[in-house]
Parts: C-alpha cells; sequence; structure tokens
C-alpha cells in the first residue's frame, strides 16, 4: 500500500522547513525551483519517483554532507522505504552468478562484552574470488574471499568493529572468475539505538515492545539457536525462526544433558531493489542443558 500523496507532502514540507530552510523560504510560491540536491529528492518523494530519490540520495551522500543534511537523508530514506520495503529503491537487477545478496548488520551481545559486525552474505553460481565493503569515502571495512558451501552459499564478515555500522553510504565490490566485477551502492540507515532483547536469566530473555507490523516490510523474526560447544564449525544443532507469539525461554529439546552455546536474534529485513538489508541484535551465552528442566 502507497503512502498518500498528501501525507508524503505534508511529511516532506516538515522535512524540508525543519531541517534545510529557514521559516522565511515559505513565503515564495516557487521554492521548488531550487536546484540543490535536497530539494530534487523531496520533488522527487513526492512525485512517487522512488528510484530517483534513491540515486539523489546517493548523489547528497557523495558530498559529504553535514550532520544535519545527513540526518535529512536518513529520514529520505526511511520514507521512500516504506513505499514497499525497498523493493523500487533500485532497478539494477543482480548479474545471473548472484542471484542472491544480502548485507547483514549485527550488535551481538554476550556475557562479556559486545560484538559489533557487518556480512555479505549471498548465493551464487561461480567462484567468487573476493568481495569488499568501504564506507564513503575510503574507509575499508570489509575485505577477503567468501567460503562457498556445496549449494552455493556464501558469507563473509568483518572482524570486530570499533564503533557501530552507522548510517550512510557504503561501496560493495564482488569479483568473480570469468565474470566482469560486480559494484553497487549500498545505502544504510540508522541502526536502532537500544538493544532491544536482554537476558533474564540462563535460558529465558526479555524483549521489548517491538513493532510486529512493520507496513509493507515483513514481520520482525526471532531467530533462536543452540550450538555444540565443541564443534568448532558452528553449525547450529538445533534452530527455530518465529515471526509471531515469539517464545521468550528454551523450550524441552531431545538433546543429551551436556553444555551448549544459545543465541537468540531479534531479524528485521528491508531491501535496496533485490538486495535484501537485514538489522539482527542478538544475545549469546552457554547454557546448561538438563533434558528434564521444568
Amino acid at each position: 500500500m502507497r503512502i498518500k500523496k498528501q501525507t508524503r507532502w505534508l511529511m516532506g514540507l516538515l522535512l524540508m522547513h525543519s531541517m534545510l530552510f529557514p521559516s522565511s523560504a515559505f513565503a515564495s510560491s516557487d521554492w521548488f525551483i531550487s536546484k540543490d540536491l535536497y530539494t530534487m529528492a523531496h520533488k522527487e518523494l513526492l512525485e512517487d519517483d522512488t528510484d530517483a530519490v534513491f540515486q539523489t540520495i546517493i548523489q547528497a551522500w557523495q558530498q559529504s554532507p553535514n550532520s544535519v543534511q545527513a540526518d535529512n537523508l536518513d529520514q529520505l530514506l526511511n520514507l521512500a522505504i516504506s513505499e514497499d520495503c525497498g523493493h523500487s529503491l533500485e532497478r539494477k537487477v543482480l548479474p545471473t552468478w548472484l542471484p542472491k545478496l544480502s548485507i547483514e548488520r549485527q550488535v551481538e551481545q554476550n556475557l562479556n562484552q559486545q560484538l559489533l559486525k557487518i556480512s555479505v552474505v549471498g548465493l551464487t553460481r561461480t567462484d567468487i574470488t573476493n568481495i569488499s565493503l568501504t564506507k564513503w569515502p575510503n574507509k575499508p571495512l570489509l575485505k577477503g574471499a567468501p567460503f562457498i558451501d556445496d549449494g552455493g552459499y556464501f558469507s563473509v564478515e568483518t572482524q570486530r568493529l570499533d564503533e557501530p555500522v552507522s548510517a550512510g553510504l557504503y561501496k560493495l565490490s564482488i569479483t568473480a572468475e570469468n565474470e566482469p566485477p560486480w559494484v553497487g551502492w549500498i545505502v544504510l540507515n540508522s541502526p536502532v539505538e537500544k538493544q532491544e532483547i536482554s537476558w533474564k536469566d540462563s535460558k529465558t530473555w526479555r524483549i521489548d515492545n517491538i513493532e510486529k507490523n512493520s507496513g509493507n516490510c515483513p514481520s520482525p523474526t526471532l531467530s533462536i539457536k543452540l550450538y555444540d560447544l565443541n564443534d568448532t564449525t558452528w553449525h547450529a544443532i538445533w534452530s527455530q525462526d518465529s515471526d509471531s507469539n515469539w517464545p521468550t525461554t528454551l523450550p524441552k529439546l531431545n538433546l543429551p544433558e551436556g553444555r551448549y552455546w544459545l543465541s537468540v536474534g531479534v531479524v528485521k529485513t528491508r531491501w535496496q531493489g533485490e538486495i535484501s538489508i537485514l538489522d539482527i541484535q542478538r544475545i549469546t551465552r552457554p547454557v546448561d542443558y538438563v533434558g528434564d528442566d521444568d
């Protein structure tokens, strides 16, 4: 369902008025004559030209906006995403050798520390030799050759980051054997500032009042995984994904008694054209599992 043009008009005026223009700017009836990128982006948004809005947002980020302008770009992106959860942001089609691609921004909280990372995950039909992700203009975040499993799925992630992956423009480059390099611009919006999921006790967690109905986006998912601490491959021995009626405790399982690693995460998904963008808040800890626990 599209945002009504009247609603977009009011929201666009409010953003432009509060962020970029003095109150006197609206004394003239021809204020849309201005050709700066921010005016263009608002005009394109009001005209339902989501792809054009996104391209203008990319250009504006390339001009190193100040903090007020950056906040305006972040809010413009959020409005553009609300059209159809970001599917129409970009018409660029992924190459045939790369049918699926996602960017995963994750905050993982264990008992002792917080781990921040970003990953590039996808499906390929060829050998990928290198993936790099750089924040504009020249801050490298990720670089390396991914491991590709027998099904063609791959993943490459950052090492531990010193700060959260913030809103802004990112350049993604993927090189594969016998294929032309694929390069795309990724625009991330601001991450959630507060931790929305936390431990209550060793096998129970609490979740904030997260909005389950995200308009045109799918409902957030609660992802629970259990790992064998002795398995260095870190393949989950049990997992469960729920998009409603989220559990808040580990259920009884048909597993041997012992010590395991429990991971619980809230996953929010949107799109940038064909690319999925995931924001994940995850909590992890070791647990002693006894099958006959109440």
